[in-house]
């Protein structure tokens, strides 16, 4: 859910916000039973005053679409009720069929944090992307322009759904030299490796079915996992990645479907997984007869060396399904990825991607062709590398400067994040809506567990996407919302304090 308030409009705040609200609510997309988020946490959120959203919420509930309720708060009531509801008499009630979909994946903690980054005057520490300066836009720009010169015909057609052919010979050879044994036959194109998740999701989990994760664990997956009802395995991840010997110990009582893992500077932990776990895992695996989905969007993301191999590449017993991307190493708008595995999992894929997604961006795929037979990536990854190192470094050491204390963040070798704890007892529920009213936006560690309440003192922080002036100035408005909260509880101890 994405709100904008334009402040130059005159239209009062409040009325633009119950009418973005109303609209949504009308449509579906906030279906009944949806908790609104508390007014103090949506006022700090988008930056206005706690009576501006008092206002808007009693608009909506003078209207019969949300009511508050003690112990629940605010909550969406069926629309449908409404004397206002523009649906004629007999028309369709949509609002009650949607599938339980929706509401099932809501995360207020996630929302809160995307809220506030869609405010222009926010620096966003919530976002997953890479330097945009580093966007090789001229040489793109000319690679395109030869692709519709030379093939604009062929490739602004369809193309076969596993992929544009020399790209998966491209990715093969690319692949190899990590040393993945794979050809062209073992890779699937697809948009993006969230695509790719939902596929191998599809593909493998019935509802029911027991899925092994990382804990703490990239938000989209278990998104992703909890859609096609799996039933969650958390376990835990320390400096050196999964706990494998924990998940050894789990496998004697309860055997999951598969085995998701984010082993190479994992999100958002940052941690990497050493190579004696990563041999373990895959001997539990293989023993188990279990696949291992292997995420891995960050290997070329490294800063100090390089990182162990590769699952895929360590693998002898054909368990690892590996996914990876472009969108964190050139462009997250080219939503370009791709799958290798055996080819007995790329072609059931295959099937289950032409659900959903007949064929993958053609133009788009020859452009990422080129990249890796010209051999343009390394470079561009040398030159990333160099820059993503800076921006970690200032933004670690203009957080020591500003924090106070009151943020311990692990240092990542490589990735896009820095995964923080929170220490004074401060909680990242109460930070994220302090944040936003400081004008920056984080992302709380609850949206990357199993049980939420084990990240109520973490913090993710992107920083590759703010540029370096927008680094420091964003740990010091971070640094006044850790100071506001810590003044808050010292003040309320002091209330609480017994008079003797």
């Amino acid at each position: 859910m994405q709100l904008r308030l334009d402040r130059t409009s005159r239209v009062p705040l409040y009325r633009q916000l119950a009418e973005q609200l109303r609209r949504r609510i009308l449509s579906g997309e906030l279906p009944p039973g949806t908790r609104l988020p508390p007014e103090r946490r949506l006022a700090a959120t988008l930056g206005i005053n706690r009576s501006t959203v008092v206002s808007a919420y009693r608009e909506l509930a003078a209207a019969g679409l949300i009511s508050g309720h003690v112990g629940r708060g605010t909550v969406v009531v069926d629309p449908a009720q409404h004397r206002e509801s523009r649906a004629p008499a007999g028309g369709v009630p949509w609002p009650q069929l949607f599938a339980p979909l929706a509401t099932a994946l809501y995360d207020p903690a996630l929302e809160d944090a995307m809220i506030a980054a869609a405010r222009p005057d926010v620096i966003s520490f919530a976002t997953g992307q890479p330097a945009p300066e580093c966007y090789p836009i001229a040489t793109v720009r000319q690679l395109l322009d030869e692709a519709l010169h030379r093939e604009g015909a062929r490739l602004l057609q369809y193309c076969p759904s596993e992929g544009y052919p020399p790209l998966r010979e491209a990715i093969a050879s690319w692949s190899q030299q990590a040393g993945i044994r794979c050809t062209a036959e073992n890779v699937l194109v697809v948009s993006g490796s969230q695509q790719g998740l939902y596929l191998v999701a599809r593909a493998l989990v019935e509802p029911g079915d027991l899925v092994a994760v990382e804990s703490p664990t990239y938000a989209g997956a278990l998104q992703i996992f909890r859609a096609v009802g799996a039933r969650l395995l958390p376990i835990p991840v320390d400096e050196f990645g999964m706990r494998v010997s924990l998940l050894e110990r789990a496998l004697e009582h309860r055997r999951p479907k598969l085995i998701y893992t984010l082993p190479t500077f994992q999100n958002p932990s940052g941690a990497t997984l050493a190579l004696d776990r990563r041999l373990h895992l895959l001997d539990l695996a293989a023993r188990a007869g279990i696949p291992v989905v292997e995420d891995d969007p960050y290997r070329e993301l490294w800063y100090d060396a390089p990182p162990p191999p590769p699952l895929a590449a360590l693998d002898q017993a054909g368990t690892v399904i590996s996914l990876t991307t472009v969108s964190k190493i050139l462009f997250p708008g080219f939503r370009i990825g791709w799958i290798i595995a055996p080819w007995p999992v790329i072609r059931q894929l295959a099937l289950v991607k032409q659900l959903v997604d007949l064929d993958t961006n053609p133009l788009m795929q020859w452009a990422i062709w080129a990249f890796l037979e010209r051999r343009l990536l390394p470079p561009h990854l040398e030159e990333l590398r160099r820059v993503h190192r800076e921006r970690r470094d200032l933004l670690l050491a203009s957080l020591a400067a500003e924090a106070n204390g009151a943020l311990h963040c692990r240092v990542p070798a490589g990735g896009l994040y820095l995964w923080c704890e929170l220490a004074d007892g401060i909680r990242a529920r109460d930070l994220v809506p302090e944040a936003a009213r400081q004008g920056v936006a984080i992302v709380p560690g609850e949206s990357f567990f199993v049980d939420p309440a084990q990240g109520r003192s973490f913090v993710r922080l992107n920083f590759t996407y703010p540029a370096p002036a927008a680094l420091v100035e964003g740990a010091k408005r971070l640094g006044r919302a850790l100071s506001a909260l810590r003044e808050a509880r010292a003040l309320l101890a002091q209330a609480s304090s017994p008079i003797v």
